[in-house]
């Protein structure tokens, strides 16, 4: 007992002791690049079930690093889903059949997970497809 009594005072004493290490001034500048990084992951969970007058297409969980931010493009059939209505969270937009829509944006990088929903238009579910992509700002 006593032998480990004396070690933990010696390291103390140790520890106590100014060195030259201790009284220079060091310093270093070190820079990252960090390449941007945006990608998009759809979950089936619940895909299909009804929701009111929409369909439920899942969750997805979107993760973007680009410091401006991004935007959450939603790509279709041109000429297909006039009227449809894609939901998003909080976000939503009414396609107008051009093929593309922005669903969402963000000023800055981003994580998050969204329960997506589809509402049908007048000529119901005319596409085949729908394709979501995160196109940095």
């Amino acid at each position: 007992m006593a032998r480990k009594l004396m070690l933990a005072t010696a390291s103390l004493a140790m520890a106590g002791a100014p060195t030259t290490l201790d009284a220079a001034s060091m310093g270093f500048n070190m820079r990252l690049q960090v390449p941007v990084h945006c990608t998009i992951v759809h979950q089936m969970d619940g895909h299909g079930a009804s929701t009111g007058n929409g369909v439920a297409l899942g969750r997805f969980r979107e993760y973007c690093n680009a410091p401006g931010g991004y935007q959450l493009v939603v790509r279709y059939t041109p000429g297909t889903l006039r009227g449809a209505m894609i939901v998003a969270g909080e976000d939503q937009v009414v396609l107008n059949g051009s093929g593309q829509a922005i669903l969402s944006q963000s000023n800055r990088p981003r994580v998050r997970e969204r329960v997506i929903t589809a509402t049908p238009g007048a000529e119901g579910f005319d596409a085949d497809r729908l394709e979501f992509q995160l196109i940095p700002a």
